[in-house]
């Protein structure tokens, strides 16, 4: 039998086996067992998440799903715990772990807490009242009702959410929802760091401990309609999107973020910092080197929140930078894909295989590129803000590009927090 504590063991690449001790006291559990692998490479990453449960500031409370009784499935409060190593370390392929949990209860109140009341501020005369302000949540849910919103499904790869919106820049701004579900769906298009043991299966980060992840490969966000992974060359993005109806991960488009008005390359992935990691949002820095001339440091944001189309970027430099060197930056397709404009940014001007439309925007005055597909702003910004996302075929309610387009200008961040009936 196997257990999964949070996001631990709920990968197919890694099992979790039950506990051989689980005792309680009140609501107070202590449990104990054996982590095994077929590869000491995935103990590691299977040790990694269990330590990653204790003391992780984005998930104090965790889902917990236990085959061999699921009595015990609910929501816990991680304690204290973790995975001592041997003398003979991971060797032997067998490591003993130890949790100390509390339980808050089978189906606790979830609050998401909405903050945010303003316009993204904006060169492109985006008021708020056309803004679309949403929140997503597990569709098996039961959920506070939202005054005049609608809703609409989306169906990632882990399971559906619904997504409530407005389209009048109304309601959903710094508010609290409510919610409860199951333990078995509270990660239902939940948001991800993953990193792969071998190449080819992906397995989640827990916390925001990185088990040695090199910034030019080996990693991944997803909410399970976006993934964003390295692009296989010096600054370039990965982006995917998953289309249930149309198999799965079917669209695959390379971005290259840009130096220059030419548009050059901007410079290799150094380094990678995992900033958040909660079901809700995902946000990671990737460090580089300005390649075009004298060398400069440049940090780029990506952020993913759960039921996002899309995925956000910021692309930040210091001031010196930008006094002594002057150079623009955008976002491009990394193979031409001709676009046309609208407010904001630009939209492909055709349909793609898949009969959807990627699209770029920016806060920012962009110079676009619709001959190439990109866009870039003056030489003298040192923040650059760009949403990079995907009009779904036969794309209706907020999923149309427009639609998408005013959700990123309608900036909320949610968190969420687990606590007793």
């Amino acid at each position: 039998m196997t257990i999964q504590i949070g996001r631990a063991g709920r990968d197919s690449a890694l099992t979790l086996h039950s506990p051989s001790h689980w005792s309680v006291d009140g609501d107070n559990v202590e449990l104990d067992g054996t982590l095994t692998a077929d590869t000491a490479y995935k103990l590691a990453f299977l040790r990694s998440q269990v330590n990653g449960l204790v003391g992780n500031r984005d998930e104090p409370v965790v889902a917990v799903n236990w085959a061999g009784d699921v009595s015990v499935d609910g929501f816990y409060e991680v304690l204290a715990g973790g995975v001592p190593m041997p003398a003979r370390g991971i060797a032997a392929r067998r490591l003993n772990y130890r949790l100390r949990l509390r339980r808050v209860a089978m189906f606790p109140d979830i609050s998401s807490v909405m903050v945010g009341n303003a316009v993204r501020t904006n060169a492109h005369s985006i008021a708020k009242g056309t803004t679309v302000p949403w929140w997503a949540v597990p569709d098996d849910a039961t959920m506070d009702y939202i005054p005049s919103a609608s809703s609409a499904d989306r169906v990632t790869d882990s399971g559906t959410v619904k997504v409530w919106y407005r389209t009048d820049g109304t309601v959903l701004y710094n508010r609290t929802n409510r919610w409860a579900c199951a333990a078995s769906d509270y990660y239902d298009g939940a948001c991800r760091f993953e990193v792969t043991p071998d190449g080819s299966t992906w397995v989640a980060v827990v916390g925001r401990r990185l088990p040695g992840t090199p910034a030019d490969g080996g990693w991944r966000i997803t909410n399970g309609l976006v993934r964003v992974s390295f692009g296989s060359g010096a600054g370039l993005l990965k982006v995917e999107h998953y289309l249930s109806a149309a198999g799965g991960w079917v669209v695959s488009k390379t971005y290259k973020l840009t130096v220059g008005s030419t548009p050059t390359t901007i410079g290799a992935f150094r380094t990678i910092t995992l900033r958040r990691n909660s079901p809700e949002v995902v946000t990671i820095s990737l460090g580089l080197d300005q390649s075009t001339g004298t060398p400069a440091a440049v940090t780029v944001d990506l952020t993913l929140r759960r039921g996002a189309l899309w995925v956000e970027g910021v692309m930040s430099r210091t001031a010196e930078v930008v006094s002594y060197l002057g150079n623009s930056m955008g976002v491009y397709r990394n193979t031409v894909e001709a676009a046309d404009t609208f407010t904001g940014g630009i939209r492909a001007d055709i349909p793609d295989a898949q009969s959807g439309y990627y699209w770029i925007a920016t806060s920012l005055t962009p110079t676009n590129d619709v001959t190439n597909g990109g866009l870039y702003v003056g030489s003298a910004i040192d923040e650059f803000d760009f949403a990079i996302g995907y009009g779904p075929p036969s794309a209706s309610g907020p999923d149309t590009v427009t639609n998408q387009v005013f959700s990123y200008f309608a900036p909320l961040d949610e968190s969420v927090g687990v606590s007793r009936r």
